[in-house]
C-alpha cells in the first residue's frame, strides 16, 4: 500500500519541487497485516493528497511506527499549517483550511471528514499536531495483526486455470490507459483467452451491441466519454447474462456498492494479485453457458 501510494504522488511532489518520504522500517515478510486494505487506502491516499496540496517547498513524509502491538501511522509535510481554533473544524464535512473567499487552494472539503470516519471504522482516531507556517502532522495507529502464511496447497497453478474453453472466450478490456491495458495483457497472457480493448466506456457499449463474440468484460470505472458505471448499465440491458467485472484503483465501499448497483457482476481493486485476477475471470467464465 504505501509503494503504491508513493508511486501514485511522485509525479506531483516532483513536479512541486517537494520531497515525498515514505518510511516502512518492518522487512517484507513481518509487514502482512490483518485490515481494511480499501478504507486504510483511502485515508493514506486523502493525506498524502492533503499534504501535497498544501505544500510548497520542503517536504511530504509518511510512514508508520510499531509501538508495542500497533502501528502508528502518519503524514507529515512542512506546509502552511492549521490555526489552533481549525484543528476541530476542519474534520467537519465542507469545512477548510482558508475561509476566504479568494481562497489559494480547491478542494470540496469532505477528505478530512471521510478520513476520519474511516480511521474510527478501523478502531482507532485521527489526532492532528500543526502550527500555522511550520507545517502538519496527522497519526492514527491500527492493530499490528500480522497475517499468517497463505496456504498454498488448495490453490490450482495457473496451468490448472486452463480449460477446455480457454481458446473459445473472448474478453473485453475497457481501459482507456495504455499501460494498464498492456499489463493485464502481459497477466492473462498465459491462460490462452482472446483478448479485444475498449478505449472508453461508449466504445465498450458499441462492442457489445455489435454482436461480437464477448464472453466478459473487464470494466474500467474511470474512463473518458462514458465512466464505467454508465457503461456497465447499458451492456446489462443489452446482454443481461454478460459478466462485467468493475476495476479500478484505490476504491471506497461507496464505488464498490455503485458498481453492484449498475450491474457488476464482481469488483477488483487495483494494483492487481494475477492470482485473485485469474481467479475471477475463470469463476464467471465457468458459469457461462
Amino acid at each position: 500500500i504505501f509503494e503504491n501510494i508513493k508511486h501514485q504522488f511522485q509525479s506531483k511532489a516532483l513536479g512541486q519541487n517537494v520531497i515525498l518520504n515514505c518510511d516502512t522500517p518492518l522487512p517484507d515478510m513481518d509487514a502482512v497485516v490483518i485490515t481494511d486494505e480499501i478504507k486504510l487506502t483511502q485515508v493514506l491516499s486523502n493525506l498524502v493528497g492533503n499534504a501535497l496540496k498544501f505544500t510548497k517547498k520542503g517536504h511530504v513524509g509518511f510512514g508508520y511506527l510499531l509501538k508495542n502491538e500497533l502501528l502508528e501511522l502518519y503524514v507529515e509535510d512542512t506546509g502552511i499549517g492549521i490555526a489552533p481554533e481549525m484543528h476541530e473544524e476542519i474534520f467537519k464535512r465542507f469545512r477548510q483550511v482558508e475561509v476566504n473567499p479568494n481562497r489559494q487552494f480547491g478542494g470540496s472539503g469532505l477528505g478530512l471528514s471521510i478520513s476520519k470516519a474511516y480511521v474510527e471504522l478501523l478502531g482507532s482516531n485521527l489526532v492532528l499536531r500543526s502550527k500555522p507556517g511550520i507545517g502538519s502532522m496527522f497519526r492514527f495507529t491500527i492493530p499490528y495483526k500480522k497475517a499468517g502464511k497463505t496456504d498454498e496447497s488448495n490453490k490450482p497453478p495457473f496451468k490448472e486455470i486452463r480449460s477446455e474453453y480457454n481458446n473459445f472466450r473472448t474478453i473485453l478490456v475497457a481501459e482507456d490507459e495504455d499501460l494498464n491495458f498492456k499489463l493485464l495483457v502481459v497477466l492473462l497472457s498465459k491462460i490462452g483467452l482472446t483478448i479485444i480493448r475498449a478505449v472508453n466506456g461508449l466504445e465498450a457499449v458499441e462492442i457489445c451491441e455489435s454482436g461480437q463474440p464477448v464472453d466478459l468484460v473487464l470494466m474500467d470505472i474511470k474512463m473518458p466519454v462514458m465512466d464505467g458505471y454508465e457503461a456497465t448499465r447499458i451492456i446489462k440491458k443489452l446482454r443481461p447474462g454478460l459478466p462485467v467485472i468493475a476495476q479500478t484503483a484505490y476504491s471506497t465501499d461507496e464505488d464498490k456498492a455503485k458498481a453492484f448497483d449498475c450491474g457488476c457482476s464482481d469488483f477488483i481493486s487495483k494494483p492487481f494479485r494475477k492470482e485473485i485476477l485469474i481467479a475471477k475471470i475463470s469463476e464467471h467464465l465457468a458459469s457461462c453457458p
